[in-house]
């Protein structure tokens, strides 16, 4: 990208490859100093790419494993007004192109897009890498670069049918690691480019590859950017195509954080430990006694209704009840560390559900999908979907799931935005209407140049 991210490209190099030595680019690209190695030099093994691809997965990691989800739900009617300035910008809708926390998120994805596409741009200087590695290789910095793009494009950009033929501004798309602007193309450019990164991370990527993305992660990825679209059909096939595969099972537990919710996370963020605590950015804003992400106290009057019933309720803490500084509090993130699934199976069964229901497809096993998270979640069967329910009753009791199984996932705000756009729905959240310009993160001022024109300023107002 711009001069920001290039700068970031000599600390990612020699990390990655020298063990922390700073160099700069001038230098590292002209003479280095003595002990710094040039790209031809440090490059020359399939370990080498390896290491310099585990630096972008370093990224998605600090990004993924609670930060990005956390800045989306700031913008929803999830969370309470933050005790933080830069995150209350995005709570009231209003964020500045100063504010260093959304400018730090921007950089974030595009430094792990930047750092994949190194390794694409130099797989040709390996003499070792078999055809196997560079398969799974390339897979895995699409499926990189498409998670990074997709999550970019719903947080920066209107979303996707706020235009007639979704020529409204979207954000750059970034295919090879390039230090020159990059102009924003529309949303429908950028999606394109999300799905062709997916559909080629899907082709090439293993069946099974450890902690790293694999077939099914594309395909999971896949069906929620067609769901974001509303291409419900698409949204449908590939959720279905996860479920069906059986390489994954739904836990007992109704905390999908919970080591015992192993059994369905199709793509997770890894913490091995306190030194290595990529939770963080739910543990340190959820888990506090006076924590940064509070429930919203208009959210809990809703839900508390069936507080005797509901076993993920029980997951949420009232302190101070009663009293002016009364809040609602997360205990789901409590350990000292644990995985962050950024892809899991309840996901999918609430896109096939009510996708197969906007699209026509099979109300049975859409019936069954959201009935198997019901069963799940409740003490008793008052809240079963009956069987030969309409397309609109199991679509309704779908989104009041998603909103309370998806609770603290950054789910909130791109559904805000998807029935608005997509479904037509007069939605506003704390007296904003969803495609208000504040609804829209602001891009770096950095990124202002003749061909990249940053989103308006002024919120909602």
């Amino acid at each position: 990208m711009k001069k920001n991210l290039f700068h970031s490209f000599a600390l990612f190099l020699s990390m990655a490859i020298m063990g922390g030595a700073m160099v700069s680019c001038d230098n590292m690209i002209e003479t280095p100093p003595p002990n710094e190695l040039l790209v031809d030099d440090a490059i020359k093994t399939t370990d080498d790419l390896q290491r310099l691809l585990n630096a972008s997965y370093n990224e998605v990691a600090n990004t993924f494993g609670g930060f990005s989800q956390m800045m989306s739900e700031m913008q929803s009617d999830n969370l309470a007004s933050p005790n933080n300035n830069d995150l209350r910008e995005l709570h009231s809708h209003n964020v500045l192109f100063f504010n260093s926390t959304c400018g730090g998120y921007y950089s974030i994805l595009y430094r792990a897009i930047f750092r994949a596409n190194f390794v694409q741009d130099n797989m040709d200087k390996v003499a070792d890498l078999s055809q196997a590695d560079k398969d799974r290789m390339t897979g895995e910095i699409k499926f990189i670069r498409g998670l990074c793009h997709f999550t970019a494009v719903r947080m920066f950009a209107h979303p996707y049918g706020y235009s007639a033929k979704n020529d409204h501004p979207g954000i750059a798309i970034v295919k090879a690691a390039s230090t020159k602007p990059s102009p924003r193309l529309t949303v429908a450019e950028a999606y394109d480019a999300i799905l062709s990164d997916l559909k080629d991370a899907e082709a090439v990527l293993p069946e099974s590859n450890g902690d790293y993305a694999d077939k099914m992660s594309a395909k999971a990825l896949l069906a929620h950017v067609y769901f974001q679209m509303g291409k419900y059909t698409d949204a449908a096939n590939y959720a279905g195509s996860v479920i069906d595969s059986k390489k994954y099972t739904l836990s007992d537990t109704v905390n999908v954080f919970s080591a015992d919710a192993a059994s369905e996370h199709i793509f997770k963020i890894v913490s091995t430990g306190i030194n290595d605590k990529r939770s963080g950015g739910y543990s340190d804003n959820y888990s506090p006694g006076n924590p940064t992400c509070q429930m919203s106290r208009e959210l809990w009057a809703n839900l508390n209704v069936d507080l005797a019933i509901d076993k993920r309720l029980k997951l949420l803490t009232v302190v101070n009840a009663g009293a002016q500084n009364e809040f609602v509090k997360s205990e789901m993130f409590n350990a000292p560390f644990f995985n962050v699934p950024v892809l899991h199976l309840t996901q999918m069964h609430l896109i096939r559900a009510e996708a197969l229901a906007k699209s026509g497809g099979d109300l049975a096993t859409a019936t069954a999908d959201i009935n198997a998270i019901i069963t799940r979640a409740y003490t008793d069967n008052s809240k079963l979907v009956a069987s030969g329910s309409s397309a609109k009753q199991i679509i309704d009791a779908t989104r009041t799931q998603r909103r309370i199984e998806l609770l603290f996932q950054g789910d909130r705000t791109p559904e805000i935005k998807r029935l608005g756009a997509v479904e037509s729905q007069n939605i506003f959240v704390r007296g904003h209407r969803w495609d208000c310009p504040g609804f829209l993160l602001q891009f770096p001022i950095t990124e202002k140049t003749t061909i990249f024109e940053i989103n308006p300023t002024g919120g909602c107002n």
